[in-house]
């Protein structure tokens, strides 16, 4: 057993499995029922650990990290912000270095989208773990078996990592398993996101990117009933608000211009003769989506 598998099974030894039951294929919400308080200040990690999550978009390296984040979460289950770096991290994984992966070979990419899968469902989870450190959600999950988007009403600002990208780690999981996993999963998607919503009205301020902007270009772009035309303006108007973040570029063009090849190149040459260090608290992965427009681009 490597690694990574073997402290992914004494993690999750620590959660409580609550079934949730849907159409298509269906997960285990994996909720603690562990009373631990969470820790008011951010971790310390150990310097090797933040080395290796500094260089994230080196596919060991994160690889690596998450071994001793996971490792690091279960002695120290206090602190949830380390639950929600394990989250993005395995979501990195799958929507970055394996995408990467992705060749056209029906056989290659099957075993690649099965192993993102995996990682999708572990960024899910380590999401859920770090919202059960708010207590009053969990007693809503835990003690009166609500479903997680039955019980967002008591997330507050400390939740809106945990909380966001949970939806954006189900929603990639959804879409790899099944269109109807992907249908019977939409309500969720919308509830998580909506809450994000009401979170960042109550802070005053947007989040990390305008996200939820991003959502909703996306969830038109890629929908079939979804307005074309809203998609192509949400996703120039979030270009527009963070002109140096990547990942919006990759994705309004992947998503929406490949039918448009004037539009298409530019936006992924603007993200290839871009500095990723514009943006230093996501260095590692803005470095990511230069190589996945890279991809794109020769694709085309």
């Amino acid at each position: 057993m490597n690694q990574t598998k073997h402290w992914s099974k004494i993690a999750l030894a620590t959660l409580v499995l609550v079934s949730v039951v849907a159409c298509g294929k269906s997960r285990q919400v994996k909720i603690s029922a562990s009373d631990v308080t969470r820790a008011t200040t951010p971790a310390k990690l150990p310097a090797d650990i933040e080395k290796l999550w500094k260089n994230r978009h080196n596919e060991q390296d994160l690889r690596q990290a998450l071994v001793s984040l996971e490792k690091f979460a279960v002695e120290n289950p206090q602190y949830a912000d380390v639950k929600v770096m394990l989250c993005r991290g395995n979501y990195l994984m799958g929507d970055g270095h394996l995408w990467l992966k992705l060749t056209g070979d029906a056989d290659e990419d099957a075993k690649v989208k099965e192993e993102s899968i995996q990682f999708y469902d572990a960024a899910v989870n380590w999401c859920e773990a770090a919202l059960a450190m708010n207590p009053k959600f969990r007693d809503k999950v835990v003690k009166d078996g609500l479903e997680v988007e039955k019980a967002l009403d008591v997330l507050g600002p400390e939740d809106i990592d945990a909380l966001y990208w949970r939806y954006a780690s189900l929603g990639k999981w959804s879409r790899l398993v099944g269109f109807t996993t992907l249908l019977s999963n939409r309500s969720k998607f919308s509830a998580m996101v909506n809450r994000v919503k009401e979170i960042e009205k109550a802070m005053g301020k947007e989040y990390f990117y305008a996200a939820t902007l991003r959502y909703d270009a996306a969830s038109n772009a890629l929908s079939p009933t979804g307005d074309k035309k809203l998609a192509d303006k949400l996703f120039e108007e979030a270009i527009a608000k963070h002109p140096n973040y990547f990942a919006v570029r990759v994705l309004y063009a992947e998503s929406r211009l490949k039918g448009n090849e004037d539009k298409f190149k530019k936006q992924l040459e603007f993200v290839l003769k871009g500095k990723p260090s514009s943006l230093p608290e996501i260095e590692a992965d803005q470095i990511v989506e230069q190589r996945k427009a890279k991809k794109l681009l020769d694709e085309l």
